[in-house]
């Protein structure tokens, strides 16, 4: 906060915080193999991606949400004593699988990780959850940070004995935050957070949005 007497200005930043239920999850799944020569960590990864595909149909997920990207391949070396030394033909595929947030949906994505543990080249997979078509939701964050600097600005022009008129200045810097935690308790005036795609019970996706306004006072 910042009175500026000459300019007859309070400079306030105003904070906004929700807490959403997530509408959509994204899993995302690994596949990767290494071997001496291309074809066989092509056909091995292969093999993999038929047997994921079969326990995707098996757990009746439409193959829409299922999204093959990603697939990386070419010689690995590792430098040793000096020396380059070939270690093998990397295949690494990644498979997204995006889908509704629904108590049924997530049970099959349980299934199929618990399925997917059985493939041999097999490496990685996490879930992340989400929002969809969220246009309601930063409007709402945006009215909130800007409604905490209106009071902000009104409460330090009350103690300093003066009135606002009208907002002057209104700086949105920075993008709406958007991450995934637990809904714990956090200070809402210097928040600290690390972004977690793996969510506890009680998951939540965060919206955060901080505006700098500048209000025209009078005495």
């Amino acid at each position: 906060m910042n009175i500026t007497e000459r300019e007859n200005i309070i400079s306030v930043t105003g904070y906004g915080r929700l807490f959403i239920e997530p509408n959509f999850l994204t899993l995302r799944i690994s596949i990767g193999c290494r071997s001496h020569t291309m074809k066989t960590s092509l056909d091995n990864v292969n093999a993999d991606m038929n047997g994921l595909l079969k326990i995707i149909s098996s757990c009746k997920l439409n193959k829409k949400f299922v999204h093959i990207v990603d697939l990386d391949f070419g010689p690995k070396y590792e430098w040793k004593n000096d020396i380059r030394e070939f270690l093998g033909y990397d295949v690494n595929q990644e498979v997204n699988i995006e889908i509704d947030a629904t108590k049924e949906n997530e049970e099959k994505a349980r299934k199929i990780i618990s399925e997917i543990t059985l493939l041999k080249y097999f490496y990685a997979c996490n879930i992340v959850y989400g929002l969809k078509s969220k246009s309601t939701y930063l409007e709402a964050v945006r009215e909130l940070s800007f409604k905490n600097a209106v009071e902000k600005a009104e409460q330090y022009a009350a103690l300093a004995g003066v009135k606002i008129v009208k907002a002057n200045t209104i700086k949105d810097m920075d993008s709406v935050n958007e991450y995934s935690r637990s809904n714990a308790h956090l200070c809402a005036e210097a928040p600290h957070y690390i972004s977690d795609s793996h969510l506890p019970k009680g998951r939540k996706i965060v919206l955060e949005n901080t505006v700098y306004v500048i209000f025209d006072i009078e005495k």
